[in-house]
């Protein structure tokens, strides 16, 4: 098993509506984890390029109960990659999310992996 630190920023709760029983947000989640196999001499981290993220081992964290979610894109999806010498992983990125059902008068938002 592979431990993997995260951090969850609500950037903005864009919409929110009683009558669907959504809202709609933009978060920043960020995973961190160490790969051995990207140790490498050195004292600087590697900033990748976002399109880089399918050649390497990703968590598979999912948004429970979403109703639609995607990454955030202008040219590129908004992604960062940042690899340490140590083999510890940095990936951070952008989402638009909407989120339903929202049963009650609170903001849930439950992340999960698709394998345990």
């Amino acid at each position: 098993p592979v431990s993997v630190g995260m951090s969850l920023d609500i950037a903005s709760i864009d919409t929110i509506s009683e009558i669907n029983m959504d809202y709609t947000a933009t978060i920043f989640l960020r995973q961190r984890w160490t790969d051995e196999r990207l140790c490498f001499n050195g004292n600087k981290s590697l900033s990748l390029d976002g399109r880089l993220v399918e050649m390497l081992w990703v968590p598979d964290t999912f948004i429970v109960d979403s109703k639609k979610s995607f990454l955030h894109d202008i040219t590129v999806e908004n992604r960062l990659i940042r690899i340490y010498p140590n083999g510890t992983v940095l990936y951070a990125l952008r989402m638009d999310l909407t989120k339903y059902p929202m049963d009650k008068q609170m903001c849930t938002l439950q992340l999960e992996s698709c394998k345990t």
